[in-house]
């Protein structure tokens, strides 16, 4: 009987743990590495196609980084540290245009993500909110689905790469 109840709590303890037990040092890991892997395709793609689309009504290669690096931002800003709005770090009539300046603005929205992240306490990290017309979810949660969304977005820019004649940098692996 006691080896049940032990088996059982053993179960729970982590569900009611929540950030408490969240490895945040893996986090930190998994976004340096996101980081990593699309300031190199920034890198590995002509500045002359940056306003590049395989086909109409696509974004352009400099939008598909927009879209993942400003939504990392907005889930930092809006989720984790309870901002009402992300904060401006770059101009996009600027940075869609140029690549050096896209390359800026990418590299301090992993900034800012990434410093979020190891200044975060627990609590923070467990506070759920609602976004993009999404149910509540932990902090914690919201910054996993935002990893997840940046892998496959930058996933569909290879062929963006691949139509410049450009090969694609190597993906940085977790494992």
């Amino acid at each position: 009987m006691l080896g049940r109840f032990l088996a059982v709590a053993l179960v729970l303890v982590p569900l009611r743990a929540g950030a408490q037990g969240f490895p945040k040092q893996a986090m930190v890991a998994d976004w340096e590495r996101s980081r990593t892997n699309v300031l190199a395709y920034i890198d590995a793609m002509p500045d002359s196609a940056l306003a590049y689309r395989p086909t109409p009504g696509v974004r352009s290669f400099a939008e598909q980084i927009d879209h993942i690096v400003s939504t990392n931002l907005e889930v930092a800003a809006r989720a984790l540290k309870g901002e009402k709005e992300m904060p401006k770090l770059g101009d996009p009539q600027v940075y869609l245009k140029d690549k050096s300046a896209l390359r800026d603005y990418s590299a301090k929205t992993y900034d800012y993500v990434l410093k979020a992240i190891k200044a975060a306490t627990p609590a923070q990290l467990d506070k759920p909110s609602a976004m993009f017309n999404q149910p509540a979810q932990s902090a914690w949660r919201w910054l996993m689905l935002s990893h997840e969304h940046s892998a496959w977005t930058l996933g569909q820019v290879i062929p963006y790469l691949r139509l410049n004649k450009v090969t694609p940098p190597a993906y940085q692996m977790p494992f």
